[in-house]
């Protein structure tokens, strides 16, 4: 009797360990991060306003979201500005208005033409798909960019939902297949509550 309990304490430890639990309104997501990646909690408001400084001088006029809650940001230890996972919930304002589908081939759009950059030796591709992830309809938009003449590139993945009245996303940003696939497994492995 002492064995299988040990072994049951075991088991719940081994499966709760590097699994947290996040709560989207009154929904709780469980993930777990891939090993070999940190948390990033100090580099916040410094990657927000980068982003917005981006997003400003792509297209002048553009308002951007004021209610971002960001849930976590990981990276892998050995690069903190590549292979890097950034997860959070918004208000729904462009669902609302476009559908969760018109909302990701609108994002799709975009992320095709920006940043703008007409030259020819920069490839980008960007594809859209409908996926689930444990049960829940997600929209996965993954932008490639490949630098011919360097022979490098590197993708984006921006995965997108409505949960709980919110917009919620996944963005992922990695230069290599094995981290894509570490990432992309702890992403297809969580689950909703």
């Amino acid at each position: 009797m002492k064995n299988i309990l040990l072994i049951l304490l075991l088991a719940i430890c081994y499966q709760s360990y590097g699994q947290n639990s996040y709560r989207i309104e009154k929904c709780i997501w469980n993930y777990t991060k891939p090993a070999e990646y940190i948390s990033r909690v100090d580099n916040f408001e410094k990657d927000i306003k980068t982003g917005e400084d981006y997003v400003k001088k792509q297209n002048e006029g553009t308002t951007l979201s004021t209610d971002d809650k960001i849930l976590f940001s990981i990276a892998k230890t050995d690069s903190l500005q590549m292979n890097i996972v950034l997860a959070s919930y918004k208000d729904n304002g462009n669902i609302e208005r476009f559908t969760l589908k018109g909302y990701a081939e609108k994002l799709g759009e975009y992320f095709k033409v920006n940043p703008k950059n007409d030259d020819p030796k920069i490839i980008v591709t960007v594809k859209v798909n409908e996926m689930l992830i444990d049960e829940t309809k997600f929209y996965l938009i993954r932008k490639t960019i490949n630098y011919t003449e360097q022979n490098y590139s590197y993708s984006s993945d921006y995965y997108v939902s409505e949960i709980q009245g919110k917009e919620f996303s996944i963005a992922v940003v990695y230069d290599n297949e094995a981290d894509k696939l570490k990432i992309e497994k702890s992403i297809l492995e969580s689950t909703f509550e």
